[in-house]
């Protein structure tokens, strides 16, 4: 019996909260007898799941706080990157609380927004297993390096500019946590692109890693009759469908919705023969798709995942044009509802995508060459037919609960003897 306390951020909401909630899942089903809990710090959205959130108002009132201060602070910083940052600086007195529990492992995952700060992290007296949802644990504030020859993870985060305040800052967060993080640390990738990146850090280059992909619930994510889904979207039958979106709806500049629109600008397929649908989060970053030479269908944001299986069996393919993707769930969402993916070449997608057989990797960011893939696979009927089973095919075999849970399970054993 393994006694485990996932800690994060909230286990719904967002793409790493919904990934944590699922490991905690599939966890539980795999193996009954372990102790398996979850404490976040945001509204759970997950039945099913033990929480020690505490509920009194002061303490709500205080998180409340902590994370619109953040915020400020962050926007006072004026970093001019357009990635999200955190400095995780307000006490939160959550180790003391950890530390007093009868369990056997930490399992962080996404703890920002105030979560806990980082010297609490340092001061928790038990094995700390790290999924890695994104860079924030082996960078300093920045969750995303801004470029491929942003390697100031790897180098310690020198001053080049002795005027950019935002560079003492980096530092110094750098340095906490170097100097906080003593205690032993071990890390989940959930692709080799994220577990690469953590092998060349400063920080995290000596913790033992393993690569585990997020899990899927393949009983639930699974292919729906087509026409059927269409029918009950409402969503043209006789048309091709291309799907795009994410939870924050393409706010985020990684998501890449900008080079979508060029994708779709150079596309020689019209309206008459297909339609783009969107899901997440409306924003003004969607108008940017309207056009007068296809249709768009807003979907807004999804809640349901069975809605959002139905959504991903009603679409031939599905375009994830992001810039950066530490694992990409969405991308394995519909896989395992058969649906065939088109992204770039990169980060977590090359462990999602099996290059032209469940779908297509495309040279990053041709948008040009991403137009004719997309061309090529929705004028062959075949060979979407024979894409979607490849896809379902790689979901079972890859990203079912059974199989990560015991990924889970062997590691955290590993950890406990690797200990002793």
């Amino acid at each position: 019996m393994i006694r485990i306390l996932h800690l994060s951020y909230c286990n719904g909401i967002t793409g790493a909260g919904i990934a944590a909630g699922r490991i905690h899942n599939c966890i539980s089903e795999y193996d009954k007898s372990s102790i398996n809990s979850f404490f976040s710090s945001n509204n759970d959205r997950i039945q099913n799941i033990k929480t020690l959130r505490k509920k009194k108002l002061l303490p709500k009132l205080y998180i409340f706080f902590k994370k619109y201060f953040e915020r400020i602070i962050i926007k006072i910083i004026k970093y001019e990157d357009n990635i999200f940052h955190s400095v995780s600086v307000f006490p939160s007195l959550k180790h003391h609380e950890i530390n007093k529990l009868d369990i056997d492992i930490v399992h962080i995952h996404w703890v920002q927004h105030e979560t806990i700060s980082i010297e609490e992290i340092g001061k928790i007296k038990f094995p700390i297993v790290w999924t890695l949802h994104d860079c924030w644990p082996f960078s300093s504030t920045e969750h995303y390096q801004k470029d491929k020859f942003d390697e100031r993870y790897m180098n310690g985060y020198k001053i080049k500019n002795r005027f950019n305040f935002s560079e003492y800052i980096d530092k110094i967060c750098f340095l906490r946590k170097k100097f906080s993080w003593k205690n032993n640390i071990y890390l989940i990738a959930p692709s080799k692109w994220i577990a690469n990146c953590a092998l060349r850090s400063s920080l995290m280059k000596s913790k033992k890693i393993e690569i585990i992909p997020n899990p899927i619930d393949t009983e639930i994510f699974k292919p729906i009759n087509k026409n059927n889904a269409r029918k009950s979207l409402k969503i043209n039958k006789n048309k091709k469908v291309i799907l795009f979106g994410s939870i924050d709806g393409g706010i985020d500049p990684r998501k890449g919705a900008d080079l979508l629109k060029n994708v779709l600008d150079i596309l020689k397929i019209t309206k008459t023969d297909f339609q783009l649908v969107i899901f997440g989060k409306k924003s003004k970053n969607q108008n940017i798709f309207n056009n007068n030479f296809f249709e768009i269908i807003q979907m807004g944001k999804i809640n349901s995942n069975y809605k959002m299986a139905t959504l991903y069996s009603a679409a031939d393919i599905f375009v994830i044009p992001s810039r950066i993707e530490s694992f990409g769930q969405t991308a394995s969402e519909a896989q395992s509802c058969g649906t065939p993916v088109i992204g770039f070449d990169i980060g977590g997608l090359k462990d999602i995508v099996v290059n032209k057989e469940s779908g297509l990797l495309i040279e990053p960011y041709n948008c040009e060459k991403m137009a004719k893939g997309i061309e090529n696979i929705l004028s062959d009927g075949n060979k979407i037919s024979k894409f979607s089973e490849a896809s379902r095919a790689n979901a079972l075999k890859n990203f079912n609960y059974k199989k990560v849970a015991k990924s889970h399970i062997d590691f955290y054993k590993d950890i406990l003897n690797y200990g002793k």
